[in-house]
């Protein structure tokens, strides 16, 4: 009898850090307690898993990048087409669709990974992830996050979210 409640072959597994995404960032109308607040919020890490977005939205089979839509969509890019091929245009222009960091021999001293994030972020970066830029921007998921942070602000106070890498 004991044999039949045996149980063989579970596996234990680590939770995967997902960070959690709000439909709506605007870090600079916070108060400085809701900032450290929504900067909790956003590093902490989840242990639940949650399934991947499968289903993208439609887009030009011709469009550049597309291998990085599904992770940024899990860190809050918006699922739409106009969206994703500029995000994707973004991502072709600043490094080819090549995570460019501080230990990539093209590495041009001042900007960090796919979104190329610039050195000028970087107390923001750092307060954001509490770890050195250089690591965190090193990390596609959290370089898409925080490209998404700086785009969203933007769009969130009605200007083109696009500006910091010059493509409105």
């Amino acid at each position: 009898m004991c044999a039949a409640f045996a149980v063989t072959g579970q596996e234990t597994t680590e939770p995967v850090f997902q960070p959690k995404t709000s439909s709506t960032i605007g870090l600079g109308d916070l108060t400085p307690q809701q900032q450290e607040d929504r900067i909790e919020a956003l590093t902490e890490p989840s242990t639940t898993v949650s399934e991947p977005t499968t289903t993208l939205a439609p887009f030009d089979p011709e469009t550049k990048c597309q291998e990085w839509f599904a992770s940024a969509i899990s860190v809050g890019w918006p699922n739409n087409t106009e969206t994703l091929e500029k995000l994707g245009r973004l991502l072709w222009k600043e490094t080819r669709c090549q995570n460019v960091n501080y230990t990539h021999a093209s590495f041009n001293g001042s900007d960090h990974g796919i979104a190329q994030i610039n050195k000028i972020h970087r107390s923001y970066v750092e307060q954001v992830f509490n770890m050195p830029m250089e690591e965190s921007m090193s990390d596609p998921t959290l370089n898409l996050r925080f490209a998404y942070l700086l785009y969203s602000e933007l769009a969130n106070k009605g200007k083109c979210g696009w500006q910091p890498w010059k493509l409105c």
